[in-house]
């Protein structure tokens, strides 16, 4: 039994897809029989736990610093890594997971066992963690046991960027907690239901959808995402009465949504911008809704991007190529209306591949 601690900085609980990515990490491996501390600063959602939140059948340990009462930057994001330092030098044999880079060259330093998640470029970090990337080397540490690339061509970029060795590199693509044993029923009424789960920025489609529910009152628009005030925002400036607009929701109730639907979209522009609105991630990501979306058996439409096609191509989802093109939208729409067969055959797909991705499965690979 491995005792396993992962560090974040970001705020658990939260609406985050890396927050509930790094939940449903922390989670699985202690159903793996390892004994888990998940290590936080003192932010994320109050008076609620962080089980009832996700809705998680493991108890996770919780380590938080609770003197850091914000996103930890400036001065903050120092004094918490070295509170995590402090804490884990104490611990014997201990093995970490994180995706901060400076906690993990601090932790290299006293020849702990380290597992490195990387998501995208490095554009967005601070000017220390530029400088000990280039200069110190340290990726190809001994004691840094796996660094876990979210998709290909991140794991190129390290290996191009920073001269990794692409055998420390283990490319796990993000994966699902969510199952469905069966395929749904696919209801063939003339309205259809559309659905979005996720992220609200615009980058991730949003206006794409809002516009094409305009020119597409034959069918109904369902989006899950962002808080009340950014909900009613969009509803002030959106009246249609096809189009629903509803704030996020915990991903325990995911699965009986989704499966209301008739298609799940993936309407992304050709920048996407990361949780921070900071940074273009459109050819690293690994978005958690595509495997939520292929673990509910569900008809998929998605914009055409390059790395999503290291998961899906035709025969899991009909792809956009001009991917704010509304009527290229709707014409894929009008196809998946007319094909039931097609639909069908494509659920299957992603029902099985689903599989592939399950957390379970994906955590194994970790250690």
């Amino acid at each position: 039994m491995k005792k396993i601690y992962y560090i974040t900085y970001s705020a658990i609980p939260s609406i985050l897809p890396s927050s509930l990515q790094i939940i449903n990490t922390c989670e699985n491996l202690s159903k793996n029989k390892n004994l888990v501390t998940l290590i936080k600063p003192g932010t994320g959602l109050k008076n609620i736990s962080i089980k009832q939140f996700y809705g998680l059948k493991e108890n996770i340990k919780i380590k938080e610093f609770s003197s850091i009462k914000s996103f930890p930057r400036g001065f903050n994001y120092y004094l918490y890594s070295f509170y995590c330092l402090y804490y884990i030098i104490q611990k014997k044999n201990p093995i970490i997971i994180t995706r901060n880079y400076f906690v993990c060259f601090l932790l290299l330093i006293f020849k702990k066992k380290i597992i490195l998640e990387i998501h995208h470029d490095t554009n967005i970090e601070g000017r220390l963690n530029k400088f000990i990337l280039k200069y110190f080397n340290f990726l190809n540490n001994k004691n840094l046991i796996n660094i876990i690339a979210i998709s290909k061509s991140v794991k190129n970029l390290f290996i191009k960027k920073y001269f990794v060795d692409s055998k420390k590199i283990t490319v796990l693509p993000s994966g699902s907690s969510l199952k469905a044993n069966k395929l749904p029923t696919l209801n063939y009424n003339k309205r259809f239901k559309i659905g979005y789960f996720g992220s609200i920025s615009f980058s991730k489609g949003i206006k794409t959808l809002i516009n094409l529910s305009k020119i597409d009152q034959e069918n109904d628009y369902y989006i899950y995402g962002g808080s009340k005030k950014e909900i009613q925002k969009l509803k002030n400036q959106n009246q249609n009465k096809n189009l629903y607009l509803n704030e996020y929701i915990s991903y325990k109730n995911l699965p009986k949504i989704m499966l209301k639907m008739n298609i799940l979209t993936l309407p992304y522009t050709k920048i996407i911008n990361s949780a921070g609105e900071v940074d273009d991630i459109s050819l690293y990501t690994s978005p958690l809704k595509l495997f939520d979306y292929m673990a509910t058996g569900k008809i998929i439409i998605s914009s055409n991007l390059k790395v999503l096609r290291e998961i899906i191509g035709d025969r899991n989802a009909y792809l956009i190529n001009n991917f704010e093109n509304i009527y290229e939208w709707r014409q894929k729409i009008q196809l998946a209306k007319k094909n039931q067969i097609k639909n069908l055959i494509m659920g299957k797909n992603n029902l099985i591949l689903s599989k592939k991705f399950e957390h379970k499965n994906r955590v194994k690979k970790y250690i």
